[in-house]
């Protein structure tokens, strides 16, 4: 505690999944090390009880019910409550095996040009999560639909940082994975909250590119492991779903020749996994959900189709959801 300001925020958007949260928040409540914590729940329209279950078990957890307008819009009624020097968005599907929030926040403070970092990542198998990424591109959205991570000399021609030799290192990333995103409250104040029209997915790119532009550091500390129990995104909803947030964000930083680029080298990710699959969904249910899973996506990049969720059209960019903390509070 840091002239009663507490050290850390640790903000958690729920919606359902009560089990898991539950199970978040007690792996991290033993993780604290001897920092004091200040814990923020907001909670978007659960229906199984989250919100109710969290008060029981812990009292001094303030549990916010918001409407559901997405991850970054309940992200940012968190951020705009949080009080401490250190702002933590952690995922309600994530639990801590190594390392203590109080190593962190340590590694944190003889850093002073570090706005935003993660940890270790991995899934619930063990294997290591590539949690490191580069910006998207043209070029490296070509690659990763040309199968750029199976041909060594190709692998910078993707987003994903594959050398997991890496993550045992401090290193300097260009976006980090949003299941573990903890971010300096100078940092927020500079590059303000999220952008509310990131419904879903591609929130944490924008938020790390602004915060690079505006002269933090986005990092890489492995003070800390974490298993992050990520759900499947070959579903033909969230793959619609990550392909509009791909195209949102092109919209917003590459113009209208690199957004042409980025949905045409994305469309062709799409188009040859269809091809490939094709065959195989006549006679195997896995592969024809894939194909349809594939087809959605190319719809929305190929303006065909809508994404399965969208920000409420009055979301602004980067708000601070002013009027849905009034509500919570």
């Amino acid at each position: 505690m840091s002239e009663g300001r507490p050290d850390l925020s640790i903000v958690i958007v729920t919606h359902n999944g009560c089990e898991m949260a539950l199970r978040t928040l007690r792996s991290a409540r033993a993780s604290l090390g001897s920092l004091e914590a200040e814990w923020i729940v907001a909670d978007s329209a659960s229906t199984d009880g989250t919100p109710e279950a969290i008060e029981r078990e812990f009292d001094d957890v303030e549990v916010l019910r918001v409407p559901n307008r997405g991850f970054a819009a309940g992200n940012n009624v968190g951020i705009a409550w949080a009080q401490g020097r250190y702002v933590l968005l952690l995922n309600p599907d994530v639990e801590v095996l190594e390392g203590s929030f109080a190593q962190l926040i340590a590694a944190l403070d003889s850093r002073p040009d570090v706005g935003i970092a993660s940890v270790v990542q991995r899934g619930s198998d063990g294997e290591l999560q590539y949690s490191m990424r580069r910006f998207p591109s043209p070029g490296r959205d070509l690659g990763e639909s040309l199968f750029a991570a199976h041909w060594p000399v190709f692998k910078s021609m993707q987003e994903l940082e594959t050398r997991s030799g890496l993550y045992r290192l401090e290193t300097s990333a260009d976006w980090v994975v949003g299941a573990f995103l903890c971010a300096r409250a100078e940092a927020i104040a500079s590059i303000g909250p999220m952008d509310e029209r990131f419904f879903l997915y591609s929130e944490e790119i924008d938020w790390c590119l602004r915060a690079h532009q505006a002269g933090w550091d986005v990092r890489h500390l492995p003070v800390m492991t974490v298993t992050h129990h990520a759900g499947r995104r070959d579903r033909g909803d969230l793959m619609a779903q990550l392909a509009y947030s791909r195209s949102l964000f092109a919209r917003k930083h590459h113009g209208t020749l690199g957004t042409l680029g980025i949905r045409g080298a994305l469309a062709v990710g799409h188009l040859l996994r269809i091809g490939l699959r094709a065959p195989q969904a006549l006679y195997k249910p896995a592969a024809r959900e894939r194909v349809g899973a594939e087809a959605k996506a190319l719809r929305v990049l190929l303006g065909l189709g809508q994404p399965p969720l969208q920000a409420e059209p009055s979301a602004r960019p980067a708000s601070a959801s002013a009027t849905v903390l009034d509500e919570a509070r």
